[in-house]
């Protein structure tokens, strides 16, 4: 702010500089703010820009005179060029002076508010300058345009960091509140109304039985003394035995070797009146077809020759001689196609005591039921193929309209169907088969696209449906433990049900195929028709706890096949049909001592028809064959005395028998009389008493 020494110096009164400064009060703050360094600028804008000397015009033209002067504005604020040159206070009149001289060309630096208060530059105001407050910028007339005057400098260095203050101290803390009151507890509620009893569940499913099951070990690799198997598992399919595709477990109680003899012992005494027998299997030549007993008896006196009151029924001390004799006879169950129409009875299984079958009354095949009274029943009329027992359910290749062949399952106990899965969608079909239950879950064959088959599962327990091993082409399933084997038409494979793995078990080495078939389990043992690439298509055999296979039996030598088939167990013996090149015969291979023999001499005379659908009961191996006089009839042949006889002459046209099946200790079998067509007959067992 200008002083009074400056304003006195410009003319004015101290009255006058008082009165102005009353005046500008309101802006002393602001003018407070001006530092004492910039109260000499206005004494040097005037000295540059207010003289009237003849000098002027030289400056305004000179561009370096003019830049200096701009930059010296920049430097001040503007408030101090609002006072520099805003109109000041009115001051006394003064006395009128003498006209003067007239002065040169004022300055040429202007103050405008903003662009739109610059004038119209025309030669006038050529080269004056305007400083733009609204731009905080300059301006300059030239050549009738304004032009914008960048005046900025370069930026100056960065000022140097303050120190760090120091921190405050800490505040002590504040003490702590005290606790409120506890609130008063709330009422208990009142308790809700009981529920309503829920209602009573469905009764589960029977549980399936265990089964353990002794038998006589003979010496081999198990127990080389000889000793007892003991085999253990579920009666899955509730026919009251102990399947081999059953077994879950086996154990072996050895014999231990035997010991040196002990001293004999004191003869013991006998009389002349003793009694002594002898019960032994009755020889063919008393025709009881080789299923009788010959009881003995007798005095031990000596008779004859003999040795007296030896505890021994020799031939001359024979008194009686009783034939114990079961013979046979053949009944039909029922012309269930009444007339010469064919029922076809097939596909039998048992569950829980009832025999299930298919069959037609006359119109398409239905599946039908046998209770223990004799009860014949139709119990579903859809499509039924491939019918096998799985636990307490039957499973069977079903049809509808939607989805063609496809997996069915049916529940014997409210007697309901249903398809499983579309496994093939549309009306293909996956013509799906071969089921094999182990535990819970069924392992089939089926297809879900045309050509090549894959074993799947389907799980009983969530009704849930996969693919197990993918292009696999299962042709037959067995289970041993808990592991899955089936034929394919290259090798015996198997599925790790623990590892989810599958590989094949390369019976025959190399690239060939040993093409197996027929499988059946004896222990943990499975047996088979099929070519190791040495001997031909013959008896082979797979063991499961060492992964070893081996030639059983080489029935046909050399290279040409024998090719078993109707593989069948009973004992430690399996009966098959094989050739040893002329016919097929029946032929039997034991397991004791690896021996192997033909039992039979049918087809030498007829030469077609060999023994087919083997089935074992007790003793006695049933079959059907053609001994080319009486036409295709039932067969029987005894594993004791080794007689083969045909059991009855139904048709002595020709001939027919189909299915032949063991339930609940009966032999069922298709068969015609060459009445009523083929129907379901029965095979009756009974026993007589004859001396001899």
């Amino acid at each position: 702010m200008w002083t009074d020494e400056q304003l006195l110096g410009q003319g004015w009164t101290q009255e006058q500089i008082d009165q102005w400064r009353i005046d500008q009060g309101i802006q002393v703050e602001h003018v407070s703010a001006i530092d004492t360094q910039t109260n000499a600028l206005p004494e040097i804008v005037e000295s540059k820009l207010g003289s009237v000397d003849t000098g002027a015009a030289t400056f305004l033209h000179n561009k370096t005179q003019m830049i200096l002067v701009v930059c010296m504005l920049i430097v001040a604020p503007l408030s101090l060029y609002s006072s520099l040159f805003g109109q000041g206070p009115q001051g006394p009149a003064g006395q009128e002076g003498q006209q003067g001289e007239n002065g040169t060309a004022g300055s040429s630096f202007h103050l405008v508010q903003s662009s739109s208060d610059l004038p119209y530059c025309d030669e006038s105001l050529q080269n004056q300058i305007f400083f733009v407050a609204n731009d905080s910028g300059f301006a300059v007339c030239q050549n009738g345009n304004y032009f914008s005057v960048d005046l900025t400098g370069p930026r100056g260095d960065s000022g140097l960091n303050g120190t760090d203050g120091n921190d405050g101290v800490n505040g002590t803390d504040g003490t702590n509140g005290s606790n409120g009151q506890d609130g008063n507890d709330g009422t208990d509620g009142t308790d809700g109304i009981d529920g309503q009893d829920g209602s009573n569940g469905a009764d589960g499913s029977d549980g399936l039985t265990s089964i353990i099951v002794s038998s006589i070990e003979p010496n081999g690799v198990n127990c080389p003394d000889g000793g007892t198997r003991i085999d253990t598992g579920i009666d899955d399919n509730g026919d009251g035995a102990l399947g081999t595709g059953e077994i879950d477990d086996s154990i072996f109680v050895c014999n231990g070797a035997d010991g040196n003899d002990g001293s004999d012992g004191t003869n013991g005494s006998s009389t002349s009146t003793m009694m002594v027998a002898t019960l032994t299997i009755a020889p063919s030549y008393l025709g009881c077809n080789g299923t009788g007993q010959l009881l003995q008896q007798g005095l031990d006196d000596g008779s004859g020759g003999g040795t007296p009151q030896n505890g021994i029924l020799e031939a001359g001390e024979i008194l009686t001689s009783s034939l114990i004799c079961t013979t046979f006879s053949v009944s039909q169950v029922v012309d269930m196609n009444i007339g010469t129409g064919n029922s076809a009875p097939s596909n039998f299984v048992t569950v829980n005591s009832t025999m299930y079958f298919t069959a037609s009354a006359g119109g398409s095949a239905e599946l039908w039921s046998l209770d223990t009274n004799g009860t014949l029943t139709s119990v579903y009329s859809g499509t039924v193929l491939g019918l096998q027992a799985v636990g307490s359910h039957l499973m069977f290749l079903g049809s509808d309209a939607s989805a063609g062949l496809e997996p069915w399952i049916f529940n014997p106990s409210n007697t309901t169907a249903w398809r499983i899965a579309d496994i093939n969608p549309g009306t293909s079909g996956s013509f799906a088969g071969q089921f094999t239950l182990l535990g819970t879950t069924v392992y089939f064959s089926a297809r879900d696209g045309a050509g090549v088959f894959d074993l799947w599962a389907y799980e009983q327990s969530n009704s849930s449906v996969w693919k197990v091993d993918d292009g696999s082409g299962p042709l037959e399933i067995v289970v041993v433990g808990s592991h899955v084997y089936y034929a394919t038409s290259n090798e015996l494979r198997m599925y790790n049900t623990t590892s989810s793995t599958s590989y094949d078990i390369d019976i025959n080495p190399g690239p060939l195929a040993s093409s197996p078939s027929s499988l059946v389990v004896m222990g943990t043992t499975i047996y088979m028709s099929a070519n190791d690439g040495s001997v031909g298509k013959e008896l082979q055999a797979y063991e499961t706890t060492n992964n070893s296979t081996w030639t059983a039996a080489d029935i046909r030598t050399g290279v040409a096949a024998s090719s078993p088939s109707y593989i069948t167990v009973m004992g430690t013996r399996l009966y098959m049909q094989a050739t040893s090149g002329s016919y097929f015969e029946l032929w039997v291979y034991d397991i004791v001592n690896n021996s192997f023999w033909e039992v039979s001499n049918i087809q030498s005379t007829s030469g077609s028809n060999g023994p087919e659908d083997l089935t074992a009961y007790q003793y006695t191996i049933y079959f059907s064959a053609n001994d080319g006089t009486t036409g295709e009839e039932l067969w029987a042949h005894h594993a004791v005395n080794g007689t083969t006889w045909q059991v009855v002459d139904l048709d002595p046209s020709g001939g027919y028998v189909g299915e032949i099946y063991l339930h609940e200790g009966n032999i069922f079998f298709a068969s015609q009389d060459g009445t009523t067509g083929i129907e379901l007959w029965q095979l009756i067992f009974s026993r007589t008493v004859t001396f001899v």
